[in-house]
């Protein structure tokens, strides 16, 4: 357990996937996203792990053998909707925006386990639901509007 007056949060795994394959994907066609059928080139086949560490989390592309990252997608307050796109034609494939600096890129994430693609999911919603968006903000609305009025007496 971290001590008083350490700021320092532990990193934590939410999900570890042996298997999961990148592509290089195509700009989307249109407005209603990008397609799994679309892409034809696997550029790099490794291990996934979701990591949390305080509100923000981590989509780490792993290199089974090496252990060295591949690619590593940061999701400050678990708000992955802003990094994380589903294909409109699978469940199985996701479009990642991997971020470096002021500049970032669009890479395919694929699963061949339908339940794998499944996990991944859970694991985003789930972090979102107790870290994320609107956290802070429940907190506000749980307290009075204003300062509350002394009780009346009627005896």
């Amino acid at each position: 357990r971290a001590m008083a007056g350490d700021d320092e949060e532990l990193e934590y795994t939410l999900l570890n996937k042996k298997d999961v394959l990148v592509y290089q994907i195509p700009p989307a066609t249109g407005a209603s996203g990008h397609k799994a059928d679309d892409w034809k080139k696997c550029i790099w086949r490794g291990r996934l792990q979701i990591t949390g560490k305080g509100t923000d989390m981590s989509i780490k592309l792993i290199d089974s053998k090496s252990g060295d990252l591949f690619a590593q997608c940061g999701i400050p307050k678990g708000e992955y909707d802003k990094y994380v796109e589903r294909v409109v034609d699978s469940s199985r494939y996701f479009v990642l925006k991997i971020s470096h600096g002021e500049r970032h890129a669009f890479i395919g994430l694929g699963f061949e386990d339908r339940n794998d693609a499944f996990d991944f999911n859970v694991a985003l919603s789930d972090f979102k639901s107790v870290w994320g968006g609107g956290r802070e903000q429940k907190v506000e609305d749980d307290a009075p509007a204003g300062p509350a009025e002394p009780s009346k007496d009627f005896s």
